[in-house]
């Protein structure tokens, strides 16, 4: 490509060396280049073209197959995102499952304890109640011994009324005498008492005595008595 000539305001502007100058600046009218190519210029530019048209053709396939890249990017982007969502979805499930679990897990702890509190109180409550059984069975072993009997006594010792058979131990023993068949000189009156006593090898006699006027009387009664030994 070649510049011929170049007119501003009517003025030629003279080439000198590869600048135009021009010799007058007054400039009434618009700048005229005129410009003229030849066919090596033509083909030149052609070949430009269609270089600059294969390239533009080239970036719009690259653009083409970004586009569609990028479409298959979303969409995988999108599936990916739904993927999380729904991961995210089960992970809050799992978690309010857990959550649920652990208050069921402590709330059963909590029961437990109760139960185990209670278990004790039981336990120490039927401990006692064990106790008091046993000593209930103890008391029931241990029953009181009652004994009706009667007893003729001639004379002025104290005579002893029978041999009872009792389990050893100590006892309060309660003793109702009643006198009956008796001859004048016993001076002998109904009459209670109580005392304790200590048996062993299981037997025990109790004593009477009659009472009566001078040495020289023979006292004789029939001497009724209710015996109780309650253990102690």
């Amino acid at each position: 490509m070649e510049v011929k000539s170049v007119y501003m305001d009517l003025q030629e502007g003279v080439k000198k060396g590869n600048v135009w100058k021009l010799e007058s600046e007054a400039f009434k009218k618009p700048i005229e280049i005129k410009i003229w190519y030849d066919n090596h210029d033509v083909l030149e530019f052609t070949a430009k073209v269609e270089e600059l048209k294969h390239e533009i053709d080239k970036h719009e396939r690259q653009i083409t197959h970004l586009n569609g890249d990028n479409v298959n990017h979303n969409l995988f982007r999108e599936e990916f995102q739904n993927k999380i969502n729904n991961k995210q979805q089960q992970i809050d499930e799992l978690r309010m499952k857990l959550d649920a679990e652990i208050k069921e897990k402590n709330e059963l702890y909590k029961r437990m304890a109760d139960q185990k509190t209670w278990i004790e109180t039981l336990s120490g409550t039927m401990l006692k109640l064990q106790e008091s059984i046993s000593e209930i069975q103890k008391k029931v072993t241990k029953q009181p011994s009652v004994f009706h009997w009667k007893c003729f006594i001639s004379w002025r010792e104290s005579s002893g009324l029978w041999m009872f058979e009792l389990q050893d131990g100590d006892y309060l023993m309660n003793a109702k005498y009643t006198v009956g068949e008796h001859n004048e000189y016993v001076t002998n009156k109904d009459d209670i008492v109580f005392e304790k006593i200590h048996v062993e090898w299981q037997h025990y006699v109790p004593f009477y005595k009659l009472e009566w006027g001078t040495e020289l009387d023979t006292p004789t009664a029939t001497i009724y008595y209710d015996l109780v030994f309650m253990p102690l």
